[in-house]
This record gives structure tokens, sequence and C-alpha cells, in this order.
């Protein structure tokens, strides 16, 4: 009597069910870690408090802004404090950039390398706040986004195994980094500005992903049989 041994599913196929899970956790990975910035805001407002500009870094300032070495406090940390509104959006841009990444490469990463990188973020939010009360919002966001930056380029590297890849990811984290501060000054305009960006990330990622098959049910996209082809079969990471 022949036994039926069910077929194993290929490596494309294997790997596309692994993605499709692997972006829901990314998703749920980006809202949890999000949760850390009601921390750095705390953090923020203490600070605020220690150097007695509260009131005048708020919102709706009562208070004249207090100025120490010719930096404007209370500037400084009303900007932070918007920066922080936005934490979310910033995570998730970042967590969709790497994915985009490791769509293009075939090569698949650990949640707890995504779980790194939002750790890298948050970081930069208290080299963000630690700078500003010494050199200015202004001048910290440059050298605390600049250095933010080359990590996570210098990581893509890491991981990804590619010059041209960390090249990428420095040109796409430079501009999205200008688009967070572009973001935080131009007030008036700052929900046009996030609204816009944030529909034309949706658009590219679903344009660089329009062939992927997230059921893995038929042919495998063109990116994966190309980084898959020639190359010795990887492990999905649910496995």
């Amino acid at each position: 009597m022949s036994t039926l041994i069910p077929p194993q599913p290929s490596l494309p196929n294997l790997r596309s069910r692994s993605l499709g899970a692997k972006f829901f956790i990314i998703v749920l990975l980006a809202l949890g870690m999000s949760l850390s910035g009601f921390f750095v805001e705390s953090l923020t407002t203490d600070r605020a408090d220690r150097h007695g500009v509260l009131a005048a870094s708020s919102d709706s300032p009562s208070e004249q802004p207090k100025t120490v070495l010719g930096i404007r406090l209370a500037d400084s940390y009303r900007s932070m404090r918007r920066s922080l509104h936005y934490i979310t959006l910033f995570l998730g841009l970042v967590f969709l950039t790497y994915f985009l990444f490791e769509v293009l490469s075939g090569k698949s990463l650990h949640p707890a390398q995504y779980a790194l990188v939002g750790v890298a973020q948050i970081i930069f939010y208290l080299l963000l706040l630690s700078l500003a009360e010494h050199l200015g919002f202004d001048l910290s966001f440059l050298i605390a986004g600049a250095s933010t930056v080359a990590l996570f380029s210098i990581n893509t590297e890491w991981v990804f195994r590619s010059r041209k890849l960390a090249i990428r990811s420095l040109a796409a984290f430079t501009t999205l980094y200008a688009f967070i501060y572009v973001l935080l000054r131009v007030e008036a305009y700052a929900l046009l500005v996030g609204a816009v960006a944030s529909f034309a990330a949706i658009a590219a990622a679903m344009y660089i992903t329009r062939n992927v098959d997230w059921y893995g049910n038929g042919t495998p996209a063109s990116g994966f049989a190309t980084a898959s082809s020639g190359t010795a079969p990887r492990d999905s990471w649910l496995e």
C-alpha cells in the first residue's frame, strides 16, 4: 500500500508566505515600539521642567522662552515634542524601507534585526534631546540624523552583503530624515506634507511589491527568481 507524501512547498513559495506573515509582524512591531515615544516625551517634559522652560515650551506658551548661550531652549523642547508626534510614521517608513530592500534582494531578515533598527531610531530621539540642550535643535538634528542615517546605511551593507543596497539606503534614509526635518519646520503645512509623503511612500511600496505572490501559490516574482537563481537555498525565518 503506497503512502501519499504531500508535496513540499518550493523555496519561492515558502519565501512568499514568509514575506506575507512578516509584513504584518513588522506593522505590529512598529506600533509596539512607537510606545517608547511616551518615555521620550516624559523625559523631554522632565528636562524642560528642570530648566524652568516647561510653560514656554508648550504648544501655547504663556512665558518667554529661556535662552542659554544664545539657544532658545523652549524652541528646542517644543520641536522635540512635535517630532515625537510622528514617531509611529517614522518607524513605519524606516521598517518599510528595509522590507522593500528585503523584497528586492531576496534575502530574509529576522524580526530581531528590525527590532534593532527600531531601537536605533528611538536612540536618535535621545541623541536629539541631549544635543538640543547644548547646540540648539537645528544643529542637533543634523548631527543625530546624519549619525543615524550613516548607521542604517552601514547596517544595510552588513545584513544584505550589498554595497549597492547600502548606497540606496543612504539616499533613501537621507531623504526620509530631510522629510522629517521639513515636516517639523513647516508647521502650517505639516499635515499636508505628511499626508502627501505618506501617500507617495505607500504608492511606491505597492509598485515595488506588485509582483509578490503573497499566498505563495503561483509563479514567484521576477525579483525572487533573480535573487534565488544560481545561489544556495535560504531557509525561511519562520522555520
